[in-house]
């Protein structure tokens, strides 16, 4: 099956300010939903990373029209590309989202990239109540 939904749990939820440069308009549809995984906040850049985990993680499937060339828009700045190289921040990746009413629909997101010569500096506060924007507002 094609994928043509994005998850999000960062910046590019639908109040914060990535959402505003990029998304605002383009969206047709947002669900509330949940990925596993394990949230960081990264302390010198001010945005988050998931990597791979069982914690339970908040954020926004959502509907964009044009996808594939929307898409791309975010693939930069997520500093990703199709190589998977070492210079990629993020890698795009398939995830199974749980929606709050029980369904799962399959999307991509954007998960941390440890690997990165981009991120060898990073540092990583772990946020297990999986919720960056809560994080963002205390």
């Amino acid at each position: 099956m094609l994928v043509d939904k994005i998850f999000v749990y960062g910046s590019l939820r639908s109040d914060m300010f990535n959402y505003e440069r990029l998304l605002k308009g383009k969206v047709s549809k947002v669900y509330k939903g949940t990925i596993t995984g394990e949230l960081f906040h990264i302390e010198n850049k001010g945005y988050p990373a998931v990597i791979p985990g069982e914690c339970i993680i908040k954020g926004e499937l959502m509907e964009i029209k044009d996808f594939e060339k929307n898409l791309v828009e975010l693939d930069k700045l997520e500093n990703y590309t199709y190589d998977n190289s070492i210079n990629c921040e993020y890698l795009r990746k398939e995830v199974l989202v749980k929606l709050e009413y029980g369904s799962s629909q399959k999307a991509y997101y954007y998960e941390y990239n440890p690997k990165s010569n981009i991120n060898s500096e990073d540092t990583l506060i772990s946020l297990p109540h999986g919720d960056w924007k809560k994080h963002m507002n205390k």
